[in-house]
């Protein structure tokens, strides 16, 4: 082979020259210095990173290029490198020769003689600047975001409070005249109507605020065994006016022999409300709706909502379950309204519940089936009560609640005014108060059995209310708020209230709630 032949290896070199090679081709910085910090090697990188040149550096101090607010570094870093420690992928600043301050992270060992003696120390750092911006940018990124979505929080709770507080004495006046036994039949007719309407209403609050809570994963389920042929019974008998207003025909051929579900009972009688209300809103007057249950395999119970109602066209029945999905007839959906979030929370609840919900359609006007899966579990003990899911016992052999001595508590002068006539048509002797204040001075010269009160006063909260109350006499309490996201379910239960009820109430909702909180 000829010397210039290019298959010919390169004589091999000494170790010390490959040292040599490795620390002059590094990208990172490789330096030496005695045990005083003076500089006795400097690579090029470093001549790049810091902007000093070798022949700047060596023979002068570590320290210039260590910013004045950090040279106290140095001499603990000398000191453990002193005791034979070595310093690893510590992360400081440094200053270059243009006085650019630059981050880098630094590992330091101590150099021995052939004696093992320690005589220096080396040092390798690499330049993070870069990682470091992407870091800062990063993080105030993410706290942008999280102050967003904070004030998002505090938006939605702040906009659900409003929009329930002027529905809540709507509601309760219609739910008063709908009582009035000498009332027209027309006119009951057209109070009912006002009074679907108002629920409607506040069920589109909750749809918004329950999809948003979905989809940033904040909406949290609380298990328990839930008997669902009765959160079935409970569904159609929430429409039950509604449904005799239109004269429609429903079925509950509940034939399940296995029943139980592990459920969050309000969350679980969300699902099979949303269905059932869907069936009505789709089913023309006199049209059918069914409720079926049966076992798949034994340990799966399968609920069967069906309708005789518009129909689902095949294109659409993919999509049916997104957000906003509202069909894709617009003069049908023009006629129900709505915001097409509903289907949407059934599957994500379905989700979170490890069950599924399916969709079938034979297409326009054949109506539609909407199915739910869910694993049963073996129901409760004998002894233990059964409360439907929802949480709200239905119980016709329950005293009323007459005689109780009610503090109703409530800023809302409408609002005010419309609960304490429906507690006192239940029976009840009702004190009022507008603040914290004034209930609290109620509660020094007299004893009640039952707090009802809003959360947001105008001198604090009803969560002090409740603390306070329980503090001077023992009483049993219900909140009733327009706050309802799960903190302000939570915050309730810490401060002693049994119930948290979210505005707007209904008459019958009400009256339940005070029997199961007063019976137990």
């Amino acid at each position: 082979m000829s010397q210039g032949d290019p298959t010919t290896p390169p004589p091999p070199l000494e170790p010390q020259a490959w040292l040599a090679a490795i620390v002059a081709s590094s990208d990172d910085a490789i330096v030496s210095k005695t045990l005083q910090g003076v500089v006795t090697s400097w690579n090029l990188a470093a001549e790049r990173i810091f902007g000093w040149t070798a022949q700047e550096m060596v023979g002068r101090p570590i320290t210039t290029i260590i910013p004045p607010e950090r040279q106290g570094e140095e001499p603990h870093i000398l000191a453990r490198i002193q005791a034979g420690e070595r310093v690893d992928h510590f992360e400081t600043i440094r200053v270059r020769k243009d006085g650019r301050l630059i981050h880098v992270s630094v590992t330091i060992s101590p150099i021995r003689d052939s004696s093992g003696k320690i005589v220096g120390a080396s040092k390798i750092a690499r330049d993070i600047t870069l990682q470091k911006q992407v870091q800062d940018e990063l993080r105030a990124a993410k706290e942008a975001a999280d102050a967003a979505n904070r004030a998002k929080d505090q938006f939605l709770s702040i906009l659900s409070h409003e929009l329930r507080t002027p529905l809540t004495p709507v509601l309760g006046a219609v739910s008063l005249l709908e009582r009035a036994a000498q009332l027209p039949e027309d006119v009951r007719s057209q109070i009912g109507m006002i009074r679907r309407n108002v629920e409607t209403e506040a069920r589109l609050v909750d749809d918004l605020l329950d999809v948003t809570r979905i989809a940033r994963g904040k909406l949290q389920l609380h298990f328990e065994v839930v008997d669902a042929h009765a959160a079935c019974r409970a569904a159609v008998a929430m429409f039950q006016g509604e449904i005799d207003a239109r004269r429609m025909e429903v079925t509950l051929a509940l034939r399940a022999r296995e029943f139980h579900v592990w459920a969050d009972p309000g969350r679980f009688q969300q699902v099979l409300l949303n269905l059932v209300s869907n069936a009505i809103k789709f089913t023309p007057d006199e049209g059918s709706i069914s409720l079926r249950t049966h076992n798949d395999g034994g340990d799966e119970l399968v609920i069967e909502v069906s309708d005789t109602g518009v129909g689902i066209e095949a294109d659409v029945l993919p999509q049916i379950f997104g957000a906003f999905e509202r069909g894709g007839d617009r003069e049908i959906t023009r006629r129900v309204g709505g915001l097409g979030l509903g289907l949407s929370i059934v599957k994500s609840l379905m989700q979170m519940h490890h069950g599924t919900v399916t969709a079938q359609s034979e297409g326009r006007g054949r109506g539609a089936t909407f199915t739910l899966n869910v694993q049963t579990v073996p129901p409760p003990p004998e002894s233990r009560q059964q409360v439907p899911a929802g949480g709200r016992a239905r119980d016709e052999d329950t005293a009323p609640p007459g005689t109780l001595r009610v503090l109703l508590v409530e800023d809302h002068a409408d609002t005010r005014n419309v609960m304490r006539r429906l507690l006192s048509s239940f029976g009840c002797t009702v004190a009022v108060a507008g603040t914290v204040r004034e209930a609290l001075e109620l509660a020094e010269r007299e004893t009640f059995d039952l707090l009802v009160s809003d959360i947001g006063l105008p001198d604090g909260s009803g969560l002090d209310v409740m603390k306070g109350m329980r503090a001077r006499q023992k009483v049993r309490g219900i909140a009733l708020s327009g706050f309802g996201q799960d903190m302000d379910l939570a915050r309730s239960r810490e401060a002693g209230f049994e119930m948290h009820l979210i505005k707007p109430v209904n008459f019958q909702t009400l009256h339940e709630v005070i029997q199961k909180v007063t019976s137990n």
